[in-house]
């Protein structure tokens, strides 16, 4: 369901923002560029967050990747590990997954020799969910069992379009044993095989060093109704040791601009605090080859957004902060600054280790939902601390969710999970209410008036505004009243006819 109709169907176009005076959006124009990237090129945004971002195996990650494809379109599912969670599984994904393939007890999750366990720590994964598959030398796995990453019919990467399946996986030192051969198939009977490549030794040479290496398989454009799943063996092969399988995505090739998101991070009861040590404990290697391969599918120039969110475990984080103050007080709105300026700090130490340009990097810092009204003050200070690191860092943004709704409005319509009980969480639907919303907040018209953005007054403008009003999508919302009615229509020409804003 597209994020309209589920506001419809909530009832909640009509709740009027106009009780929230202040800007919920905090130097949005730092990070406008991202966005922007996205209705020309392509673009990312990358997930740090709590239990939050898979609640319930949906959280911000599906509701993010919702709203961007509604207002984007996606070019790219989410880069997934194909060990996620060290396969039990989190969520991750929206229409993508990989196979939970921890009741199979064929793979390992850990183990494998350090040159190339560098370039996913494991165990335990410092960076959840993220997790490879490791098969040791000696063992072999069959192509039966399974594995890989499957493409669902409802994902908005669709199985009709010209789809490009991307696998990264482990080179061994040496020559010895060791062999995949990835495949395409249907994932319903009969199980067809669409693509496969040859045996691909998973050794790096005599004398040669590991190394990750990387193998993408085609499909052209067709009417399919069936998904799609890329395996590391087909169903007559093995995978034969030593082999290990990193991270997989998929990609519409047609798509010449658009959205993905994927989580780096997130996983339950953890604070700013643990997020920010997590990335510090883990190697350059690691985080290098996230990025390289989040940013490996971008046009020029890349671009990518790191959203930040937590709050609700840092009020009884007992441990001093990590970042270069060492706030003692590990609860306090100090130490949250001071754990949130260590992950800007982390990330951007890797861009530059790699020498990307700092200006494809962004932040955007958003701090936890309200949960009462008023709203706890450990809350509250966070969120002021937020606004004040994103006014003193480059290219950061912060947003409040207090100025987008209020914990009256969540209990009554529904918003918190348990009926209220549990105002931690959400239920399903409403993260990507709430995502819309923030999206909204980060990308409204400077001027209404110049509607499609060129720079003009004129008839185009006419034009973009009602294409978008007449399908009730809430950037028409022209007076910020909440909803979409004649009254947008009444306002936006207001300030047409007078030719600014």
């Amino acid at each position: 369901m597209q994020v309209r109709g589920v506001l419809k169907t909530l009832g909640v176009l009509s709740i009027s923002c106009a009780a929230f005076a202040q800007e919920p959006a905090i130097n949005r124009d730092a990070i406008r560029p991202v966005f922007d990237k996205m209705k020309t090129g392509r673009a990312d945004v990358v997930g740090i967050g709590d239990s939050n971002e898979f609640m319930l195996g949906v959280g911000w990650d599906e509701g993010w990747t919702r709203v961007l494809n509604q207002r984007y379109g996606l070019y790219a599912t989410e880069l997934l590990a194909l060990g996620e969670s060290s396969g039990v599984g989190s969520g991750a994904g929206y229409g993508v997954s990989v196979f939970s393939t921890y009741s199979s007890a064929e793979f390992q999750y850990a183990g494998a020799p350090a040159e190339l366990d560098n370039y996913l720590n494991n165990p335990p994964s410092l960076l959840a969910p993220l997790n490879y598959l490791y098969v040791p030398e000696g063992d072999a796995v069959a192509g039966t069992i399974g594995n890989g990453i499957t493409l669902a019919t409802d994902c908005p990467v669709s199985v009709n379009a010209p789809v490009r399946f991307h696998l990264l996986y482990g080179l061994f030192p040496g020559a010895g044993p060791g062999e995949i051969r990835p495949i395409l198939r249907r994932d319903t009977s009969p199980f067809t095989i669409l693509a496969q490549t040859p045996v691909l030794t998973t050794r790096s040479g005599p004398g040669q060093p590991a190394r990750v290496a990387s193998i993408a398989l085609d499909l052209p454009r067709s009417r399919r109704s069936y998904p799609i799943s890329m395996r590391m063996a087909g169903p007559f092969d093995s995978i034969v040791g030593p082999a290990m399988g990193l991270y997989a995505r998929v990609e519409d090739t047609s798509a010449s601009h658009g959205a993905s998101f994927s989580t780096l991070y997130g996983m339950g009861s953890q604070s700013l605090r643990d997020m920010a040590a997590a990335l510090q404990a883990s190697s350059d290697d690691t985080l290098t080859l996230y990025f390289t391969s989040i940013r490996a599918l971008q046009d020029e120039p890349r671009r990518v957004l790191v959203r930040i969110a937590s709050g609700l475990n840092d009020r009884a984080e007992p441990l001093p902060s990590v970042g270069p103050a060492h706030i003692a007080a590990g609860n306090s709105a100090a130490a949250y600054e001071d754990n949130l300026r260590a992950i800007l700090a982390r990330i951007t130490e890797i861009w530059v280790a790699n020498g990307w340009p700092e200006e494809e990097l962004h932040f955007l810092v958003t701090p936890s939902h309200p949960v009462a009204d008023p709203d706890d003050p450990m809350l509250l200070a966070y969120r002021d601390r937020a606004d004040a690191v994103a006014m003193s860092s480059p290219r950061t943004a912060s947003v409040r969710l207090d100025r987008l709704t209020s914990a009256t409005e969540m209990l009554a319509d529904g918003w918190y999970q348990l009926g209220g009980f549990d105002r931690n969480h959400l239920n399903p639907p409403y993260y990507q209410v709430l995502a819309q919303r923030e999206l909204l907040s980060l990308i409204s018209l400077a001027c209404p008036a110049d509607f499609n953005e060129d720079g003009g007054i004129d008839g185009a403008d006419v034009e973009a505004f009602y294409q978008t009003w007449r399908t009730g999508d809430l950037f028409a919302d022209v007076n910020q009243d909440g909803g979409v009615d004649g009254s947008d229509v009444e306002s936006f020409f207001e300030l047409w006819s007078a030719g600014g804003c």
